[in-house]
């Protein structure tokens, strides 16, 4: 009796551990480390939160979106008041119904816009603000969506108070060995102010949403990378890239061929995308 007891009880520590080891995976898979990510683990080709500062709300974290949406997103606490007026609640708009949300978007977004999907929820900052996500797939995983939305809080709440600053570079262990790479540099200042220019985006705005088309711009070139190189935002609205073998590759050709990539970020604005060689 006393054997059975004790292996009994070793089966049940077990599980015990096992249940808080898959615990500890499970809540460490819904950790957000940023809004792409969350984005592409929700299934979400077009999302974004906006987060109010004043009277305004602003899209401070946003996946998918052109640099024209980013801005034009600025919006009133009223609006969203009477949009949705239920909290934490989802709301789904369609047809006509699309109209008042026209203004938040370009004209390329509004053209192949079939739906919105809407919902608040409260980030527990220093002071708790209600934040608005909006998603405009035609259909979206509620309940997978759901899932994540309190690690995000999480992650915006202890994000916010970088509101308006730019993003730092990852950390590496060490400096990536060059055999035969490269270092390139894109900024995108010149690009970003046209495109704000041409919306009359005022100086507030424009301090809290520039880092978040930079954001934009920084995920679309990840996602073209090899796995081996890598890119990360810096200061004055740069880009850098490391190119750990191509060597050959040169610094007019890369700026032609991300000119060309951006046309559905930046529009016309593109060919403001400016890419010099650093050496090594």
């Amino acid at each position: 009796m006393g054997l059975l007891s004790h292996m009994e009880a070793i089966r049940t520590r077990d599980l015990e551990l096992q249940f808080s080891g898959a615990n500890a995976i499970s809540s460490q898979k819904k950790k957000i480390v940023d809004y792409h990510s969350f984005s592409d683990r929700a299934a979400l080709n077009q999302s974004a939160v906006l987060v109010p500062f004043g009277k305004r709300f602003f899209m401070r974290y946003e996946h998918g979106f052109d640099a024209a949406s980013i801005l034009k997103s600025v919006s009133t606490v009223d609006f969203w008041n009477g949009t949705v007026p239920q909290h934490q609640q989802w709301h789904t708009f369609s047809g006509d119904e699309l109209e008042p949300f026209y203004q938040l978007f370009s004209d390329d977004v509004v053209q192949n816009l079939t739906h919105i999907h809407v919902k608040s929820f409260v980030i527990l900052a220093d002071v708790p603000i209600k934040a608005i996500m909006i998603a405009t797939d035609a259909e979206i995983e509620r309940d997978r969506i759901d899932d994540f939305i309190p690690n995000l809080a999480d992650f915006i709440a202890a994000d916010i108070s970088n509101v308006g600053s730019i993003m730092s570079a990852p950390f590496f262990s060490g400096t990536p060995l060059l055999d035969c790479g490269s270092i390139f540099t894109i900024s995108t200042k010149e690009a970003i102010a046209e495109v704000a220019d041409s919306f009359c985006v005022d100086a507030e705005a424009l301090d809290l949403l520039f880092p978040v088309i930079l954001s934009e711009t920084n995920n679309r070139i990840r996602k073209i990378l090899s796995s081996t190189d890598y890119c990360f935002p810096g200061n004055e609205f740069k880009i850098s890239i490391i190119f750990t073998q191509a060597s050959s590759l040169d610094s007019d050709l890369l700026q032609f061929q991300l000119q060309k990539h951006f046309v559905s970020l930046f529009g016309a604005s593109t060919s403001k995308i400016i890419v010099e060689s650093t050496q090594s």
